[in-house]
């Protein structure tokens, strides 16, 4: 017996755990084990319904047992029955509670329901039954990553309220009284800036801060945040894509109208936020500076519009607080009504308002009274010295230095107080490691909270690295912090804190200065008693909240209208920006956000109608399939206007050419694909009204023939350029062959208001892993829901398509007629002899025990096996034949000419739920060229049952395909008749569809 994941399992139908306790004896019996034996090897052949039956028996002789009824539930759910897959299971959850695959088919079974969550529970519970097997665990991570993908990727961008502790007249008053603080992210520390700005105003005017939250830097608001008591409350949302960030920066300007905004960092999201206020409420915007921006980026200078578009990269899409998208922000602050700045060297670099970091007196007040019991609560004793310091400990901030001149004062007494959460493992070791060294660990504390550690340290030290640029324009707002509190400050003499230390409300570290030495002489020192006056003068939210109220009279006073840039900016993200934005929220922005699909919302029928043809693969015009032939059949109609032909996206890392002439390819389809990609690619596969294109997906940096590649996310907005770019946007319907990736984003943004579906076999009984499998039943249920005629190759399609309610129209597959037949190919006609030929892929479905038989009985006959055969195994065994000639992929054309030269054409297919829902072409392509066909019994062909021989048995097919040979060496070949030619050539069937296409766009769009 095999294990679900191909491996030996003896233990399967062993252990008392996984059989009912009757009749032991039935299940040592030769008979049930033959049974067994046989099941499985119908199942592993893809042959459910005789591999079904077989387990059936065994369960009948030998009652219920886990081996039997783990097989059962696995074929009902490969067959759609999924209510008696559930039967089995609940059977063997009873019989055998610990069976270790049982969560893995009860997985399958979720998926089927569409239930990803719970395929991932009893993935889970299958994992921990089976720790070793390496498979379920690839299976479990895999789909709990696209979980999260489609989760994210589709997720709406709702927005999120951390109310303030007390009353917050924000959420109650009018627009025209709000003043709303944009941070560019509420996740990370980036938000202390802002919530200052807010505070600093709160007690005038309605204030609250409000931002997006990217995943790299957290989906909560910053803890220290979420953990204080905020005097503001802070609005929020999760923006893991772009598009996130722009649907909520939408739903902000809708939900919470604000007439003057002030933005917290020149960061593009922040600048985006306000530039939608502008544009939507006509708001007047602020934005204050407290750093430099371009220095966190590394970035080269602030980015006009023009400038940003030409430097730009597919994958800046990811991270809109990056390099070009910061250099933007800097670019857009000409665009705001009015600047501010927490330091002086700011102030007076970009001429804004000084508004430094400020703090309420009444809060620095409290938490000086509070200092003995803050320090005892953190369990320091009277004589105890504090040094401070608070915030993110790392490395580059100086703190092993700071740490060893507090070692190197040989103070008993002097303990190093790190406050902040940690993030650097080997630097907390090494801190732990020093000798000598008093160390006092806080970690992440609220930010109500700072005021009072700051008060009960006995000194504050601040180190930064003179060198960085971020220090050249960074005041820390630590700085105020202590100087509220009346605590002993030491920090780097850098520019924008120059002041403060000549004011003397800092004590300095000039450049070359021991730091140790310098500690000695500050602690030296004692304690100063009381706050020094730069508090109340310069950090104080008094005076800080009548400047920032008369930047924001003066802005109001000056309000600017929103530049031409910021309009182009909007209709860049609204065509290139991948997703899809509500249809409500994107109407806000309107006109440079869409207010209304891209796509004409009607269709008249008596103008040329355009089409948007989506096929499946990547393979058009290499084998002639029925949708090349449709496609064709379509842009030939006098009713067509354009025809869009677009294969499937492809990654370019899939894209593969022969490098080396002299060992040609084992398997050249992906060659010949490749090339077809790259002609599409750069418009040279177009002829006529028939437009050929391909989208070559890419990631960071990839470029194909010049083109930057872009991401799959960003299929929607290129199929939308192709139809802006041939003029098909007006009168256009989709057609689609199931299943097209991405298809369902494009409709999202687009909109057909016609779609036609061609199903053509059903896919959800190929061979899928759980996941592939969950996304084609996804598919089709989407389809379903948006298919306004849907047509099926066979009864047995058309049968299933019905339990999706869908109507379906049967077309099955037609024939070519070429004017004159193709002459026999070279290498078909010097094999000499009988030839017997196949043309098609033998990867699934494919009877190679068959083809071998036929082999061995007719050594004299020439076989020749055309198409794709990757199994490696097979095809080596056919190779070993020596009247077996496997020829690899040919084009269409070159195909026909290898097949009119065959005496017989076979179809030597195994009967399966698979083939059993396929109706195939190749039946129709040989008889339209005059070869007679032996067929193994294939399911579907019933307008062609004069036209070929079938057989039931591996006897009945060789004897089959002899009596052909004689007839063809006796008698002229015969052709189909013309009758019968005209009835099922592909302009006929397209004929048909059409009718059915223009009834039903006439009674939809009268």
């Amino acid at each position: 017996m095999k294990t679900l994941d191909g491996k030996t399992a003896p233990h399967l139908t062993k252990g008392p755990e996984q059989t009912a306790p009757a009749r032991p004896s039935d299940t040592d019996s030769p008979s049930y084990n033959t049974l067994l034996i046989q099941g499985e090897a119908q199942f592993n052949a893809g042959q459910f319904q005789q591999a079904a039956q077989l387990y059936s028996q065994a369960l009948d002789k030998a009652g219920p047992t886990a081996v039997v009824l783990i097989r059962l539930a696995d074929i009902c759910i490969k067959t759609g029955a999924l209510e008696n897959a559930e039967t089995h299971l609940a059977t063997l959850r009873t019989i055998a509670p610990a069976f270790p695959w049982t969560p893995l088919i009860e997985a399958d079974l979720a998926m089927c329901h569409a239930d990803s969550d719970r395929a991932l529970v009893h993935l889970r519970d299958a994992h921990a039954r089976m720790p070793d097997n390496a498979k379920i665990k690839t299976r479990l991570d895999k789909l709990a990553e696209e979980v999260e993908k489609q989760r994210t990727r589709t997720a709406p961008a709702p927005l999120r309220i951390w109310p303030a502790k007390g009353p917050a007249d924000f959420l109650t008053a009018t627009p025209q009284e709000r003043v709303l603080v944009v941070s560019w992210d509420i996740a990370h520390n980036v938000v202390g800036r802002g919530i200052t700005m807010a505070e600093t105003i709160s007690d005038a005017v309605p204030t609250a801060v409000a931002g997006p939250m990217f995943p790299m830097y957290g989906t909560e608001l910053w803890p220290p945040l979420a953990d204080a008591d905020r005097t503001v409350p802070i609005i929020g949302w999760n923006a893991p894509h772009f598009r996130h960030l722009v649907e909520g920066s939408l739903r902000l300007v809708q939900e919470w109208p604000a007439k003057t905004v002030w933005i917290s960092k020149p960061r593009f999201p922040s600048m985006l936020i306000g530039l939608l206020y502008k544009h939507v409420h006509g708001a007047t915007v602020l934005c204050d500076l407290d750093d430099d921006e371009l220095a966190f980026v590394n970035g080269e200078a602030p980015r006009d519009f023009q400038s940003f578009v030409e430097r730009m990269e597919p994958q800046d899409w990811q991270r809109p607080q990056g390099k070009i998208w910061t250099e933007l922000g800097m670019g857009m602050v000409p665009m705001v009504d009015g600047l501010t700045a927490c330091n002086p060297v700011l102030s007076a670099r970009h001429g804004a308002a000084l508004v430094r970091h400020g703090r309420r007196d009444a809060d620095a007040e409290r938490a000086i009274a509070a200092r003995a019991q803050t320090r005892l609560t953190h369990g320091f004793a009277p004589q105890d010295r504090v040094v401070l310091f608070l915030g993110t400990p790392r490395r580059h901030k100086g703190l092993l230095e700071l740490a060893q001149a507090v070692v190197a004062q040989n103070d008993p007494d002097l303990v190093l107080c790190i406050a902040g959460s940690a993030v650097d493992t080997d630097m907390e070791n090494a801190l732990k490691a020093l000798p000598g060294l008093r160390l006092k660990r806080l970690y992440e504390q609220p930010f109500s909270r700072v005021l009072d550690l700051n008060a009960m340290a006995d000194l504050v030290v601040l180190l930064q690295d003179r060198e960085s640029p971020i220090s050249q324009s960074q005041t820390p707002a630590k700085l105020t912090d202590a100087v509220a509190v009346g605590s002993p400050v030491l920090i780097t003499d850098v520019p924008p804190v120059a002041d403060v230390i000549e004011a003397g409300a800092a004590m300095a570290i000039a450049k070359g200065e021991v730091l140790s030495e310098r500690l000695r002489a500050v602690l030296a020192q004692p304690r100063p008693q009381g706050v020094h006056p730069f508090f109340a003068q310069e950090m104080a939210y008094g005076p800080n909240q009548r400047r920032a109220l008369d930047a924001i009279t003066t802005a109001r006073q000056s309000t600017q209208r929103l530049t031409a840039d910021a309009g182009r900016l909007l209709r860049f993200i609204d065509t290139e920006m991948p997703g899809v934005l509500p249809a409500d929220l994107s109407a806000l922005a309107a006109p440079h956000l869409r207010c209304a699909p891209s796509l004409a919302r009607t269709i008249d029928s008596d103008k040329p109608i355009n089409v948007a043809f989506f096929w499946k693969q990547n393979d058009s015009g290499l084998y002639g399939r029925r949708q090349d032939m449709l496609v064709r059949e379509l842009a030939r109609r006098p009713e067509i206007g354009r025809v869009l032909h677009i294969d499937a996206p492809i990654a370019a890392k899939q894209l593969q050419f022969n490098t080396n002439p002299m060992r040609p390819p084992v398997d050249n389809e992906r060659q010949m694909s490749s090339a077809n990609a790259l002609l599409r690619l750069a418009g040279l596969a177009d002829e006529g009204n028939l437009f050929r294109r391909s989208f070559v997906m890419g990631t960071a940096g990839d470029t194909v023939l010049g083109t930057r590649l872009l991401s799959p996310d960003s299929f929607p907005n290129v199929v939308e350029s192709w139809l802006r770019g041939l003029e098909m946007i007006d009168n256009c319907i989709a057609w689609v062959c199931p299943v097209v990736d991405g298809f369902a984003d494009v409709q999202a943004r687009l909109n057909f208001p016609f779609i036609v579906s061609d199903y053509i076999d059903d896919q959800r009984f190929w061979t899928n892993s759980a996941l592939k499998d969950r996304m084609i039943r996804d598919n089709y249920r989407f389809m379903a829901q948006h298919t306004d005629l849907a047509l099926a190759n066979c009864v047995p399609v058309a049968d299933a398509l019905a339990g999706e309610g869908l109507q379906t129209l049967m077309v099955p597959n037609g024939v070519d007629t070429p004017q004159a037949p193709p002459r026999p190919a070279d290498e078909i006609t010097r094999l000499g002899g009988p030839v017997v030929g196949y043309c098609g892929n033998m990867n699934d479905r494919f009877d190679f025990d068959l083809v071998e038989s036929l082999s061995r009985a007719r050594p004299d006959v020439q076989i020749v096996l055309i198409g794709k055969l990757s199994l490696k195994a097979e095809r080596a065994r056919m190779l070993a034949l020596p009247n077996v000639h496997v020829l690899g992929v040919r084009r269409h054309d070159a195909a026909q000419a290898c097949i009119a030269g065959f005496d017989v054409a076979i179809v030597p297919h195994i009967r399966n739920d698979m083939s059993d829902r396929m109706n195939p072409l190749k039946v129709y392509v040989y008889r339209s060229l005059g070869v007679p066909v032996v067929t193994s019994g294939v399911a579907n062909l019933d307008d062609m049952q004069g036209e070929i021989r079938a057989a039931t048995d591996t006897d009945g097919f060789i004897r089959a395909v002899n009596d052909t040979l004689i007839e063809a060496s006796t008698q002229p070949r015969k052709q189909m008749p013309d009758a019968l030619k005209k009835a099922l050539s592909w302009e006929s069937k397209m004929d048909t569809i059409w009718a059915h296409v223009d009834e039903r766009l006439r009674a939809r769009f009268p």
